[in-house]
């Protein structure tokens, strides 16, 4: 995954799980995925597994597809 790429997933996440006004810890616990991991996913320093996508896509009702777009989704 190239670093603009890691950038727009991060900031979409992190746009995201704050308009749904979820705690890092309570999204890590609904996606299933670990704080270590989304810190480095919204600071745009993962490269996160397709597994992981679609599990953090689920948790924000989101296509996975929709947390690449360098156009936000809309929520």
């Amino acid at each position: 995954m190239n670093e603009n790429l890691r950038h727009i997933l991060g900031t979409n996440v992190r746009r995201l799980r704050r308009a749904h006004g979820m705690s890092k810890v309570d999204f890590c616990m609904t996606a299933g995925i670990s704080r270590p991991i989304l810190d480095k996913m919204e600071r745009g320093e993962a490269n996160a597994q397709l597994d992981t996508l679609c599990k953090v896509a689920a948790a924000l009702g989101v296509e996975p597809s929709e947390l690449l777009r360098s156009r936000p989704p809309r929520r």
